[in-house]
């Protein structure tokens, strides 16, 4: 055999020489000229084959830690939370109460009352229940059972489990989160029924504590209807003030009036005046018709003609006098006077129609807020409870192993994403 061949076929059995063509990909390989002379044999001989000596995959390794994984994010949490149900956990007692914000009113008349009534139309009930529950988790109702019910002390119990009970050190604000957790009210929106839960660790804690909810609940409700029922009864009260200093004003201006013109009323002058002046003007009549029959006999020289014609005279200047208070200059006439004399009269008028309404309304409302009012109605009263609620010794452990059995396989298919990814 020639050397070159042998040199060729010790180079190509070397290790080193078949590990980098069989890392090399298959279309470069079939580029190399030394690789076009093969034959099948030696095409053959480069397909690798495992020996025994060769290191074993790294996938073997994935079985043990999935199981570690499944142990350490499943198993053993489940078994703390089994036992810490199980024997740690402290009975917890619920006391539940069940009442509705009702508004009683009385029968309404509203052919008397008018448009008054409506003015009093208080808060729906339903909203006044939003009201109550928004009450019952905030901290305004800490603040008012705090003055007579030591609150605090039924949650921190010292025989009560380190994980349930309240550390004293904790601030206003956790304990706030804490007491929405023990303490709930929802509403069933259909009949506007609340349904309060106290949940401690003694079951007349529950009880003691739910009665002063609703007990501080009752004196929310009493103030806000208290509350309305001043707003509105002020609101109509100013309305009367108002109206009452606008007809006093009138009377005031109209009063003025009367005292600087000097007529106690112009519209009666006027009508005295218009009397007179007609009665003057007949007479007038008459003296002409007489003097007219005299100058037709020539009497005109006689005494009793020149006495006709003074009296005659004497009318016209009454008339003419009488014209001028009536129709005179502007800032002297009658006309003046009875035009700013109606002005004034309309004035009052409208201004006592306005004060007479305000009065009935304000009547009306004062009587309509005595009969409406909003209270607390609690037909299902906390009761004592005989056995805990909480915590679900059975239910909770199962669930808890159920979301941990979620988050395992979640992680697993990330994971395995992860791996796919990298190949």
């Amino acid at each position: 055999m020639p050397k070159t061949i042998i040199d060729d076929a010790i180079v190509q059995d070397s290790p080193r020489v078949k590990t980098s063509r069989h890392l090399l990909p298959s279309l470069f390989r079939r580029r190399l000229p030394a690789q076009r002379a093969r034959t099948d044999i030696e095409d053959i001989e480069y397909i690798p084959v495992h020996d025994g000596n060769e290191p074993e995959t790294s996938s073997g390794g994935k079985p043990p830690l999935r199981l570690i994984g499944f142990l350490l994010l499943v198993i053993l949490p489940f078994l703390a939370s089994s036992v810490y149900y199980a024997f740690i956990a402290s009975n917890q007692y619920v006391a539940e109460a069940r009442f509705a914000v009702r508004a009683v009113s009385g029968a309404e008349d509203t052919s008397s009352s008018g448009d008054a009534t409506s003015a009093l139309n208080m808060r729906s009930a339903s909203q006044d229940a939003y009201v109550v529950t928004s009450f019952i988790h905030s901290t305004e109702i800490l603040n008012r059972i705090g003055k007579k019910l030591d609150y605090r002390s039924m949650f921190a119990r010292q025989d009560a489990d380190f994980l349930s009970r309240f550390r004293s050190s904790q601030s206003d604000e956790e304990f706030l989160k804490y007491w929405n957790d023990h303490v709930t009210a929802y509403i069933d929106v259909t009949s506007g029924i609340i349904t309060l839960k106290v949940r401690t660790f003694a079951p007349d804690d529950s009880v003691k504590l739910a009665d002063a909810i609703i007990e501080e609940s009752e004196k929310l409700i009493n103030e806000l209807s208290e509350r309305a029922r001043n707003d509105i009864v002020q609101s109509m009260k100013g309305d009367v003030q108002k109206s009452g200093k606008a007809y006093g004003d009138t009377l005031v201006a109209l009063n003025q009036f009367q005292n600087a013109s000097g007529l106690l009323s112009p519209q009666a002058q006027a009508k005295n005046s218009g009397t007179i002046l007609t009665g003057l003007l007949a007479k007038k009549l008459e003296f002409e018709t007489r003097l007219f029959v005299m100058r037709q006999s020539n009497a005109q020289n006689s005494p009793t003609y020149q006495q006709l014609s003074l009296a005659k005279d004497s009318l016209d200047a009454q008339i003419e006098k009488m014209r001028s208070e009536l129709t005179g200059p502007e800032n002297a006439s009658l006309a003046k006077a009875l035009l700013e004399y109606s002005r004034l009269e309309t004035d009052r008028m409208i201004a006592e129609k306005l004060y007479e309404s305000a009065q009935k309304n304000y009547d009306a409302v004062v009587a309509e807020a005595l009969r409406k009012t909003l209270y607390l109605a609690v037909f299902v009263k906390p009761a004592l409870p005989d056995e805990s609620t909480f915590p679900r010794r059975v239910s909770t452990p199962l669930i808890i192993l159920l979301a941990l059995v979620v988050t395992w396989a979640t992680l697993s298919l990330i994971w395995a994403s992860v791996e796919d990814h990298r190949i």
